[in-house]
């Protein structure tokens, strides 16, 4: 309600009236405000809690998943460097490389790393498909073998994290606020991984 339409309201006959809402409406809007900020922030609540577990993960793994993907660039981008200069050195070993810029490159590279085709640029003799083959091995073991190395470094630190984050699962499915899983193939929550090997 602007201030023009107040005024307006209070010359009107309806003085009375809008004497008597006014203070009633400064009351029951910020009452109603409240009431329903704390029931979105009541919901809210244990849906937010998986996020600051999620973010112990996150900090114990952010170093070394962002050391693979370092890794994964490096190798996008040195075979990127690899085919242009075959290229350059031996024109016609790719099909539709005629004046392909860096960008054009990294881009061939890196959905060729992934096995997926590009479109833009199609290797032709056999030089440049034993290069694409070796970078595909080359990518897929880093992908295959680092990750697995990555992950295995740092699974006593998550599990370490799931330890300590058990107790307070578990006091939430006692309020129902977290489905667990019942099933027998469920993780075992509070005893040590020595006994459940």
């Amino acid at each position: 309600m602007g201030i023009a339409a107040a005024v307006g309201m209070l010359e009107g006959s309806n003085l009375e009236t809008t004497l008597l809402l006014l203070p009633i409406m400064l009351l029951v809007v910020p009452g109603a405000a409240f009431l329903s900020a704390r029931a979105a922030a009541a919901w809210l609540r244990p849906r937010l809690q998986v996020y600051l577990q999620l973010a112990e993960y996150l900090r114990v793994m952010w170093i070394p998943i962002g050391g693979f993907a370092a890794g994964y660039m490096a190798i996008i981008f040195v075979f990127a460097g690899f085919c242009g200069m075959l290229e350059r050195f031996s024109p016609g070993s790719f099909a539709g490389a005629a004046g392909a810029s860096i960008g054009d490159w990294i881009s061939f590279s890196f959905f060729s790393a992934l096995a997926q085709n590009y479109t833009g640029i199609t290797p032709v003799s056999a030089a440049a498909g034993m290069l694409v083959g070796a970078r595909l091995v080359v990518s897929v073991g880093w992908a295959l073998v680092v990750f697995a190395a990555v992950m295995s470094a740092i699974q006593p630190q998550l599990e370490r994290i799931a330890r300590r984050n058990a107790p307070r699962d578990a006091d939430q499915e006692v309020r129902g606020e977290v489905d667990v899983p019942k099933h027998r193939d469920a993780p075992l929550r509070g005893r040590s991984a020595a006994a459940t090997e």
